[in-house]
């Protein structure tokens, strides 16, 4: 059986990576009239146009990688099936299952592979590929100035700043409310007029200040007020939104975190990082479908086979793009919209390979 294994193997992967070369070339080449007015547009020199084309084949793989193995495993088979191979294993006792169990193992290695793509070499490279085009350059200064300022500290408190300007290291219109241990009961909150930031001391020192001890129904007023706790520096409230699909997954959490501390939205955050993790290991969950197709030889079917595996393919695509916009309204929690279709597949796949037992 190893023999076997390996001409299964090697046609599987020979397949693969056929279809995973025409997919990136005709993605590639779609993209030749865009660089091509960015050289002429002066925007990009021919040296940048060569480094640009580089950094699209990372999210290009990813993309285009469950498709081809779709496409690769039903090829694969087709083959396999047209050369009586297959019924000729089944006749000899050896089931569907353990035929196509190395094709599967590959399929699950491809994914992983592709996972790694995903959270590592496609972010930086979609950063690389923003720099030359130039579209980050709006983004490069950081607001001098912010309204309506919201930031949780490093203990248990939250700041909230009418205004707040990094430069002066002043603000007006302050509320800090400290909490308890659970972070689920007030038990004291400050309210100045204005403060100022003493970055020597790593301390805000507040004025005209009114602080309520809501536990203790007392309160006080004081004409300065300062407490080495409340140390957050002006420029942590003032940040630069950073552009997810530029962010590991790691550098993703980080920054929700970051995000939620100031009170911004991680909605798009979140969108993204459940896809990070649903989305490449569709390669694997899609490869039952195209080597199930593929294992029956029907003369004059072949095609009929390519034409449905390319629709349950782009089926796959629809189908995520369906639920990610349900998701995105908040009707469904991302992490389990993004995996939805692959379960669908899954189970549409273990379907088709018991079908083709018989």
């Amino acid at each position: 059986m190893k023999k076997i294994d390996r001409h299964i193997s090697k046609g599987f992967l020979k397949s693969f990576s056929l279809c995973l070369l025409a997919f990136l070339n005709i993605f590639l080449i779609s993209q030749i009239f865009r660089v091509i007015k960015y050289v002429s547009d002066g925007k990009m020199s021919v040296n940048d146009s060569v480094i640009y084309f580089l950094t699209l084949i990372p999210g290009m793989l990813v993309d285009i990688a469950p498709l081809s193995v779709l496409l690769g495993g039903l090829i694969s088979m087709n083959v396999m099936a047209s050369n009586l191979e297959i019924i000729s294993l089944k006749t000899s006792g050896i089931s569907f299952r353990r035929i196509i169990i190395f094709p599967v193992i590959i399929s699950a290695l491809i994914a992983i592979g592709i996972y790694k793509i995903s959270d590592t070499v496609a972010p930086k490279m979609y950063e690389k590929k923003r720099i030359l085009r130039g579209s980050d350059k709006e983004n490069e200064e950081i607001p001098i100035e912010k309204e309506e300022a919201f930031l949780r500290g490093t203990g248990n408190y939250v700041y909230f700043m009418k205004n707040i300007n990094r430069v002066t290291e002043e603000a007006k219109g302050i509320e800090i409310i400290d909490l308890n241990n659970e972070f689920n009961k007030i038990e004291r909150v400050i309210i100045a007029k204005t403060g100022k930031y003493d970055a020597k001391r790593k301390a805000w020192n507040l004025k005209d200040v009114y602080i309520s001890r809501i536990g203790e129904n007392s309160s006080k007023e004081y004409k300065e007020f300062s407490d080495l706790k409340y140390k957050e520096d002006p420029n942590k409230f003032i940040t630069i939104g950073k552009d997810h699909r530029t962010l590991s997954i790691a550098e993703l959490k980080k920054e929700m975190k970051a995000r939620r501390a100031v009170g911004k939205d991680i909605k798009e955050f979140v969108q993204e990082l459940s896809k990070r993790y649903s989305y490449p290991f569709a390669s694997f969950f899609i490869c039952f479908i195209g080597l199930a197709l593929g294992s029956r030889y029907v003369r004059g079917a072949s095609a009929k086979n390519i034409a449905i595996s390319v629709g349950f393919g782009y089926g796959y695509y629809l189908l995520s793009g369906v639920f990610e916009a349900i998701s995105k309204n908040g009707f469904i929690n991302p992490f389990i919209a993004s995996w939805i279709p692959n379960i669908i597949f899954l189970s549409l796949g273990i379907y088709f390979v018991k079908q083709s037992e018989y």
